[in-house]
């Protein structure tokens, strides 16, 4: 296991009853393995219904597996020396992907490579057949190919899916020191060759896989592997750290001091989680099912320990969503430390010191003396602000020394100086909605507003909405700055020129963010949430009348949609009773932009 510590664990009793090998039970092989996974998933199942942890789970079905693959590897092996002289007869049997990885669930694919020092001979061939066809017969989807070390790395100097299946290679029988020569040629002739290209390639891959299963943490119906914050960007991070770093397990960057000891730990407290999540979603669907659907969820919330009903189901999403959320963040520092730096640049870019203890390099901004925060916490925020201006990202090990300093924010997040520096990143003329975003990711928006971590995982009942609420929210104001920045010049023209006039807008930012705040708390949500709004506009700093712009939006952001959905448009009265409610042309103007961001956030291509 190279994602997590390899936990202790029991094995499953099914691999006692593996019969010693004799060379008789080839021709047996097929029944021999059904016989044997059936065992194994019968008691996967029990453990599992009984409260086993993912990790405890995976593991122990990962070495079932293996018990398993060699038992039929030994027994082809003793069945062909039994009919032929076995002179120099030479196979290695790797696993590869997933089960490389170490990490099986009950209806993961495997992939095994069989490798031999020069040609392809009947010997190897006998160790192919036995072993793939028990597998085909037991149930098993097995990917496959025979090949020698040359042929490894000339396939995967040339061909990115077979490199990144290489880079994940477990040795699991047969010929140990052919597979060390193969370990040792690998790590030599491929996986140091271009690694600019490499990295570029996989994350042009994860770029495409995440428009593909899903641009967010935050779908209703997640994809547990292929989506953002799914296993997959763990794997893409594990690659690139294998090229960048040459360890072998997440656990290595710790000795490299590349990240912190309690980020791999709450790394796997994550993956214990998740793994449970795919271990019940695999025995649900009796087959490989990675996308969470809302009648799965209504089904594991129970059997994972969530109560029976509604609240159960949100709990469990909550749960998952938090563990997603530690994948995605875990995931996007590793890949970060991997490309930040550029070894054979002629000079490093320039230095600018922008106050004291921060600076800009590149494109990274570096908090260089913790002391900053804790002299003036309200810097916590103002870094956010001072990378918006300059168009950076922070820095991973800035990005970890915020995540330490949320508490020290949490205790003076009353000072006007940090409710100033919100709204400094809200008044900016761009990049409003990644800095926020990124605040999120961090729980830095929630620390400065606590009302915000209510939403935080939050399931919108209804049929439209694909995010949580928390998410959509920011989504909204992604939208506002799509606006703002002429996307929808052609298309929307009169809708884009408001947005581009409209007086004050963090106004309506603010709006946006917290329309729906006052969700959660039983009926009437809008009017809970101006009041709300109020609160949080007196905390930051505003002014009544600012404060009073805020909790208009909230009050009245479904009055244009209502009307327009469910009333009659050419009814007098209506028309004049919507303009003494609105009051002034600029709640007017706001209002009809936070309608528009309000449904094109509800999910693509709306």
């Amino acid at each position: 296991m190279v994602l997590a510590r390899t936990p202790v664990f029991t094995p499953l009793a099914a691999v006692t009853t593996l019969p010693a090998v004799t060379g008789e039970a080839a021709k047996r092989a097929g029944q021999i393995a059904r016989d044997y996974l059936t065992r194994a998933h019968a008691e996967l199942r029990a453990r599992q219904d009984a409260g086993e942890g993912g990790l405890v789970l995976v593991a122990a079905y990962t070495d079932a597996v293996d018990h398993l693959v060699r038992f039929l590897n030994a027994e082809a092996a003793a069945s062909y020396a039994s009919r032929y002289a076995r002179i120099n007869q030479r196979c290695a049997v790797v696993g590869l992907g997933g089960y490389g990885r170490g990490e099986l669930n009950p209806a993961s694919d495997i992939d095994l490579l069989f490798l031999y020092p020069w040609k392809v001979n009947p010997y190897v061939e006998t160790i192919a057949e036995v072993i793939l066809y028990a597998l085909w017969d037991a149930g098993l989807t097995v990917g496959h190919a025979l090949r020698n070390i040359r042929e490894c790395g000339r396939l995967a100097a040339r061909d990115l899916k077979v490199k990144t299946a290489l880079l994940d290679a477990r040795y699991l029988d047969g010929d140990e020191v052919l597979y060390a020569e193969f370990e040792g040629k690998m790590f030599e002739e491929v996986w140091g060759q271009n690694p600019t290209a490499f990295f570029k390639e996989k994350l042009a891959e994860n770029t495409e896989r995440h428009a593909r299963a899903g641009d967010s943490v935050y779908l209703l119906q997640p994809q547990l592997k292929e989506g953002q914050g799914g296993l997959r960007d763990l794997h893409t991070a594990l690659w690139m750290a294998k090229v960048k770093f040459k360890v072998r397990s997440f656990r290595e960057l710790v000795t490299l001091g590349q990240i912190a000891e309690r980020d791999v730990l709450e790394l796997e407290e994550a993956l214990d989680f998740l793994w449970r999540i795919r271990n019940a979603l695999h025995q649900a669907s009796d087959r490989h099912q990675d996308l969470l659907t809302f009648e799965l969820q209504e089904r594991l919330a129970p059997a994972l320990g969530f109560a029976d009903e509604r609240d159960g189901v949100e709990a469990f999403m909550r749960a998952y969503y938090s563990r997603a959320a530690v994948v995605n963040r875990f995931s996007e520092a590793v890949i970060a430390r991997c490309v930040q730096a550029e070894p054979y640049r002629r000079s490093a870019p320039t230095v600018r010191v922008i106050r004291p203890g921060i600076r800009v390099q590149g494109r990274t901004l570096s908090v260089v003396n913790g002391g900053v925060f804790e002299r003036d916490p309200a810097a916590v925020v103002q870094v956010f602000a001072e990378a918006q201006r300059h168009g950076v990202t922070l820095a991973p090990a800035t990005r970890e020394l915020i995540r330490e300093c949320l508490p020290l924010l949490a205790a003076h997040r009353e000072r006007p100086a940090v409710g100033a520096a919100f709204l400094d990143i809200l008044r900016a003329k761009g990049h409003v909605d990644e800095t926020l975003f990124e605040m999120h990711k961090l729980g830095v928006l929630k620390t400065v507003i606590p009302e915000f971590g209510h939403l935080d995982c939050l399931i919108a009942h209804d049929p439209f909405h694909i995010y949580t609420v928390d998410h959509h929210s920011l989504m909204g104001v992604r939208e506002l700055e799509r606006l703002r920045a002429g996307e929808f010049a052609k298309t929307l023209p009169h809708v884009t020129q408001v947005m581009r006039e409209v007086e004050r807008p963090e106004l309506l930012f603010l709006g946006m963010m917290f329309h729906d705040v006052g969700k959660g708390h039983g009926h009437d949500h809008s009017g809970r949430g101006a009041r709300m709004m109020h609160d949080i506009a007196t905390r930051l700093g505003l002014n009544e009348d600012e404060g009073a712009a805020c909790e208009f939006l909230v009050r009245h952001h479904l009055l244009m949609s209502h009307l327009a959905q469910r009333r009659d448009m050419h009814d007098d009265q209506l028309v004049i009773d919507f303009c003494r409610t609105v009051g002034t042309l600029e709640n007017l103007h706001r209002l009809y932009l936070l309608t528009y961001a309000d449904m094109r956030a509800v999910g693509p291509g709306v």
